[in-house]
């Protein structure tokens, strides 16, 4: 009996183990990625002529403060210019966007970003624009964004993605944790990539499509998460995403439990709908011999951070002694990673703090991949609270 319970329980800590360690090694191996050189721009003395555009749904609280930064980019005047979509809006982003001094697209049918953008990528090709770099409504560039994408786009890049961070990453713990999650996200697993020629992926904000893409590749993606189901499609067509950390854009993250709960369930439920949709078919692609397809599928496949703690724990608890060893080494990979990202992208102060807030974030964001599965299965774009609007209304009265 003995014999039958250790070997059950050997097997059942291997398994889980190796559902651990296989993304928790190619997290490792983005980490040693990130320290070799990568190709830069190329600054020949031309400026690409770049529409930034700007998707908002009752943004009236920031689209002024975004539009104002926007516009004050160590860049040529003419070769940009600031294109906000007021996407059925019921307040007065519109009004406040102009004033501001942005153009200004008013949808009031068809809601959704992936629609919006589309409707806006059309009206500007029309234009002599030569690329399109999308912001998000709560968004601040850094003053050399557009000089960087323009590096990039001058140096044969076809779309590039900045590196995405967090504008308030001391208001609460909740934003700390974001800036700790997106350091590996958004910063280092793409510049692990890009030594390796791997598509960065595309973020949802700070990415740039050129003409080229944009004609080829029409914008005609509208689920939950349109920037990866985007990235699917670019791939398909033989174009790949080039990051740039020189320069980022930074956004406003919810600071209350309730606000980041809609947003993390809204990711999380749209990455489900993606591996159901794309991993079969992508997997496939790789098992013939397609890399891209493999670098796609282990996009659209890796689990939380969160996910992958919890498969560990219970590798180590459940497991036998060598099964302990491989979940300590497991855990170790990801210390190296996310030390990494942090130390690179986030900050000092932040990783010290989400050390004692990491359990209870890993148990928080556990509850939402699961709730995430059997709860709001119909979901539209919903405007994300990212602030304290009583507060901000306050200030403004």
């Amino acid at each position: 009996m003995d014999e039958w319970l250790y070997l059950i329980r050997e097997i059942t800590g291997w398994l889980v183990l190796t559902a651990a360690a296989i993304p928790s090694a190619y997290l490792a191996f983005l980490a040693l990625g990130a320290l070799l050189p990568y190709r830069r721009g190329k600054k020949d003395g031309t400026h690409k002529k770049i529409a930034v555009v700007i998707p908002a749904h009752n943004e009236t609280l920031l689209i002024e403060t975004t539009v104002t930064k926007a516009r004050q980019q160590d860049y040529p005047a003419e070769a940009y210019c600031i294109y906000v979509i007021a996407d059925n809006c019921s307040d007065d982003t519109a009004e406040k966007a102009e004033r501001a001094g942005a153009r200004v697209l008013v949808r009031a049918d068809n809601p959704g970003k992936g629609q919006g953008l589309n409707e806006a990528f059309n009206n500007l090709l029309a234009e002599d624009w030569d690329a399109f770099l999308v912001i998000d409504a709560d968004t601040e560039m850094h003053p050399q964004a557009l000089s960087k994408v323009s590096d990039a786009l001058n140096d044969g890049a076809a779309a590039t993605q900045l590196f995405y961070g967090v504008l308030n990453p001391n208001d609460t713990m909740r934003t700390v944790a974001m800036e700790f999650a997106l350091s590996s996200f958004n910063g280092l697993r793409p510049r692990g990539k890009a030594p390796f020629g791997i598509s960065s992926g595309i973020f949802g904000n700070g990415f740039c499509l050129s003409r080229k893409v944009l004609t080829e590749v029409p914008y005609l993606a509208h689920s939950i998460v349109e920037d990866l189901e985007y990235h699917l499609r670019l791939l398909d067509a033989g174009f790949k995403v080039r990051f740039i950390d020189e320069a980022w854009v930074k956004a406003q993250m919810p600071i209350t439990a309730k606000q980041a709960e809609s947003q993390r369930v809204r990711w999380e439920r749209g990455r489900m709908q993606m591996i159901k949709a794309h991993a079969g078919r992508l997997l496939g692609k790789a098992f013939r011999g397609n890399l891209t397809a493999f670098e796609a599928f282990m996009d659209v496949v890796m689990p939380p951070v969160s996910a992958l703690a919890m498969l560990i724990i219970i590798a180590a608890v459940v497991g036998t002694w060598p099964v302990r060893i491989g979940a300590l080494t497991t855990l170790a990979m990801l210390v190296v990673h996310y030390g990494l990202a942090s130390l690179k992208y986030g900050s000092i102060s932040g990783l010290v703090r989400i050390a004692f807030y990491l359990p209870w974030y890993i148990v928080w964001k556990t509850w939402i991949v699961v709730s995430s599965l059997v709860k709001q299965r119909t979901l539209g774009w919903v405007r994300t609270k990212r602030h304290d609007e009583n507060k901000e209304v306050e200030k403004s009265s």
